[in-house]
């Protein structure tokens, strides 16, 4: 080998040797890149296997504490997993105790089970569908399931559904139908016409009552405007300002007249309230009716009597003054003719005639009184004066300063007497009759009448007590009727304790009395606050 060949082969190999070195820290380098990439990939796996624990702990954690029962079953039924929701719900001691669901479908509901099972297996889920299971502790449930396949790799390898209770839901579902149809046959019945409109015064809702007042049915109402269909007499302005207070959430009950179906002008007394929807909204209106027609009439036949009774009594008093001026001229007249006659003849007549005479002067002077009682009996009732406080203590004893009293006889007044509101003229001449009255009938040497009162709740109870002669009982009922007396005196003539009573009743109150003979008499009477 010449010296040349030889160069070019040492050349040759120290190139390879340089390219040798070139390959190693090539090699070298890229271990190094596939080390730190390792570690790298070390760490990301272990930050993953991390993060996918924690998940799993989280979602464990849901699938614990999800409010309804979740369970997880083989496509047999089996139970595979379940969270506490559902052993509190099928009645189970723990949550790894084994069962099979299928078993707890009420047998009322398997063949409906079988069929479900089936469409969830085609179709891979399954919702709102509702079936009666018993429980583990023999509790019939009514539940509601929204159920789905679980597949790996296409292939269908479980089932997992929600199951929520219902049963409370239904029994209170199914309450609140019976209550709903309870009310509504009673709205569909009562007497009374119900009508909901919207804020359009759009019909949505009549019940036959409603119907049958107006004279439409119910096909003719719905949908209609009511104000149009049941045309107002003159009352827009009403009906305008009624919907506004609706508007605002105000209630109220007014009159309106209407025509119905027929023309036949009504009268109908409205009860309203605003309808609601679940935001507090106002929606419309409910309405309540009530036909007023024969109350209307009554009230207008009412009105005409009490103006013919008015018109009648105003004459009927003209007329009592008039046949009391005429009744009395003529007795007035007899009575001079009867004194002419004693004068002109005076000493001619005997004792028989003179006495004949002394009864036709007491029988003139009885008829003169009973002719002022009975226009004063006529008067009662008639008088225009409205009541006023009158003071009971006041009256009465100013009356006992001018009633004459006889010696022997006491009038006593034994507490404060209240005050009233009334008619002071009449109330005196209560206090008079009756206190005459029981001064005239006392029998004894010593004679009393007591006045007394005490307060009731909505009156006033006034007693006037004497020592007299006393009335039978047989008697009571009758002494305050008119031209009744018990005694035959010329000064009574019947009428005086009708005249009491009378003005007892214009003052809202009652008499009675309690008595017996020779042991006196109680008057009672009770006047209003």
């Amino acid at each position: 080998m010449s010296q040349k060949e030889l160069d070019i082969l040492r050349r040759a190999l120290a190139r390879e040797k340089a390219a040798r070195k070139q390959a190693e820290k090539i090699l070298e380098d890229k271990a190094a890149e596939l080390y730190e990439a390792k570690q790298k990939l070390e760490k990301s796996y272990i930050e993953l296997e991390d993060l996918l624990s924690r998940k799993d702990s989280q979602l464990q954690g849901v699938f614990e504490n999800i409010v309804d029962a979740y369970v997880i079953m083989d496509l047999f039924g089996n139970i595979l997993k379940m969270n506490n929701a559902s052993v509190k719900l099928l009645g189970f001691s723990d949550a790894k105790e084994s069962f099979n669901l299928l078993e707890m479908v009420h047998p009322k509901e398997a063949d409906r089970v079988t069929e479900s099972f089936k469409l969830l297996l085609e179709q891979g889920a399954i919702t709102d569908f509702e079936l009666y299971i018993i429980t583990r502790r023999n509790e019939e449930k009514l539940v509601h399931i929204n159920a789905s396949i679980i597949y790996d790799k296409g292939i269908a390898v479980a089932a997992q559904g929600i199951v929520r209770d219902i049963t409370l839901d239904n029994i209170y579902q199914k309450r609140l139908e019976a209550e709903r149809a309870k009310y509504s046959q009673i709205i569909a019945n009562m007497n009374l016409g119900l009508m909901e409109v919207d804020n359009k015064d759009s019909i949505l809702m009549v019940n036959q009552s409603f119907s049958e007042m107006s004279g439409f049915s119910e096909e003719e109402l719905i949908g209609k405007r009511a104000k149009r269909i049941l045309p107002i007499e003159g009352q827009g302005d009403t009906i305008r300002f009624e919907h506004l207070r609706r508007r605002n959430g105000e209630s109220s009950s007014y009159e309106l007249k209407i025509k119905n179906k027929l023309g036949q002008l009504k009268h109908w007394l409205i009860s309203a309230a605003p309808n609601y929807n679940l935001e507090g909204e106002v929606v419309g209106s409910i309405g309540i009716h009530l036909d007023i027609t024969d109350l209307k009439n009554l009230e207008i036949q009412k009105g005409n009597l009490l103006s013919k009774l008015a018109k009648s009594n105003d004459e009927l008093q003209e007329y009592a003054h008039i046949v009391s001026h005429d009744l009395k001229s003529p007795l007035r007249s007899i009575n001079a003719l009867v004194n002419w006659i004693q004068e002109d003849n005076k000493g001619k007549f005997d004792e028989a005639s003179m006495q004949n005479f002394s009864l036709i002067e007491m029988t003139l002077e009885k008829m003169d009184q009973l002719i002022s009682d009975v226009l004063n009996y006529s008067s009662i009732g008639f008088s225009d004066k409205e009541k006023h406080p009158v003071d009971l203590n006041h009256l009465v004893h100013d009356l006992i300063g001018i009633l004459y009293i006889p010696d022997h006889v006491t009038v006593e007044v034994e507490n404060t007497l209240p005050e009233v509101n009334g008619d002071k003229t009449k109330l005196h001449q209560l206090f008079q009759n009756l206190i005459s009255n029981a001064i005239k009938f006392i029998d004894k040497e010593k004679g009393y009448v007591k006045i007394s009162a005490e307060e009731l709740p909505t009156h006033y109870k006034v007693s006037i007590r004497d020592n007299g002669m006393g009335i039978d009982k047989k008697f009571h009922d009758k002494i305050f009727k008119i031209f009744h007396s018990l005694n035959k005196s010329k000064e009574s003539t019947g009428i005086g304790l009708s005249i009491v009573k009378k003005i007892i009743d214009l003052h809202d109150g009652e008499i009675w009395l309690e008595s017996e003979p020779e042991m006196g008499t109680t008057f009672f009477f009770t006047l209003k606050k």
